[in-house]
């Protein structure tokens, strides 16, 4: 019966959120920051350098892609959905990366097989999945998930996104 209802919440959740993604905004690269050491001048620290590289995800026994991607610094386990519009969190992993909410300011903002999804609408610092970095990524935390969703709001900022048989590659 609990396979059942995370099921119906995870398929509903990826036909049925109809969230409207907004304006795609571009990465912006974090300025230098100074640091002062035990020196008079003061250092230079750059912002993170990534060396992307190709995902490869076989697909699981249950017939989905499961990435472990770092949200905030902080890995966490993602469904990669093709079908939805967003990147969608449970309310753990929105509270272990240290994302924002307010469950007293949930509305309902989506549809699913199960009736009205309800859930607040955030902003992620970072997505970076293999060195393959998103920042201020649009997303939303929904009330009672089970499992995140890794959706479009990310995926459309990588170079592709292909599936052929049983493997999903992201580049």
């Amino acid at each position: 019966m609990r396979f059942a209802l995370v099921l119906v919440l995870l398929l509903g959740t990826a036909f049925g959120l109809m969230i409207p993604a907004g304006p795609r905004r571009a990465p912006a690269a974090a300025p230098p920051t100074l640091a002062r050491s035990g020196s008079a001048s003061p250092t230079v620290t750059a912002p993170p350098i990534d060396h992307p590289t190709e995902t490869v995800l076989d697909r699981s026994p249950g017939g989905h892609f499961v990435a472990i991607a770092e949200v905030n610094g902080m890995p966490l386990h993602f469904v990669v959905d093709t079908g939805a519009d967003t990147v969608a969190l449970s309310e753990a992993d929105a509270r272990q990366a240290n994302v924002n909410f307010d469950p007293s300011q949930y509305e309902v903002i989506g549809k699913g097989a199960g009736g009205d999804l309800r859930g607040q609408e955030v902003y992620i610092d970072t997505i970076v999945l293999d060195g393959k970095r998103a920042n201020n990524v649009h997303a939303v935390v929904i009330e009672g998930a089970d499992i995140s969703l890794l959706g479009h709001t990310y995926l459309r900022q990588l170079q592709s996104v292909s599936i052929e048989g049983d493997q999903m590659r992201l580049r």
